[in-house]
């Protein structure tokens, strides 16, 4: 039997810039050891131009990417997930979301919204390359842990929500 690629799913409000920069990241930054897909609770008409913008300076191929509603994670033909990142408050968080297959990880990596600022054009950008790095730094951790580490269900959680503390280093 041949190694299948871990499942992940990433999760926001509107599926327009964390949860689809997440996904392009660690289907490049992962690939072949992980699949990467993304949904939102209420999702957009279209990716953030930002996030497009931010993608394409990686060279990544957008026409694979787009917003999608949760619903489509659970439909008979979805895949069965590993993991599950919830990237926005705005996810459910009291068990009333969808009925996932399998028995999935779920990971709390909340992350504030680049879309909620008002401010001038340049701060807005700034906050999605800020989120884009914290993604990367986060997503390219992820990529390169073992199976060992991956299949250790209980002490990953842990040691993946802390993956964002400044003084939180991943030991191997």
């Amino acid at each position: 039997m041949g190694f299948q690629a871990y499942k992940v799913l990433f999760l926001c409000e509107h599926n327009s810039a964390r949860s689809i920069m997440a996904e392009a990241l660690l289907n490049r930054l992962g690939a072949g050891r992980f699949e990467a897909h993304s949904a939102g609770i209420t999702p957009a008409g279209l990716i953030s131009p930002f996030a497009v913008g931010l993608l394409q300076k990686i060279n990544y191929t957008l026409s694979k990417l787009s917003p999608k509603p949760v619903e489509t994670m659970v439909a008979d033909d979805a895949p069965v997930f590993d993991f599950i990142f919830r990237l926005s408050h705005h996810v459910p968080q009291d068990g009333h979301w969808p009925d996932f297959k399998g028995a999935p990880m779920v990971i709390d990596w909340f992350l504030p919204d680049p879309s909620d600022l008002s401010d001038s054009k340049s701060v807005v950008a700034q906050a999605y390359g800020d989120m884009f790095a914290r993604l990367s730094s986060r997503i390219d951790t992820l990529s390169q842990m073992s199976d060992e580490a991956l299949k250790a269900f209980m002490p990953l959680r842990g040691r993946l929500e802390r993956m964002g503390e400044e003084a939180f280093r991943l030991a191997s």
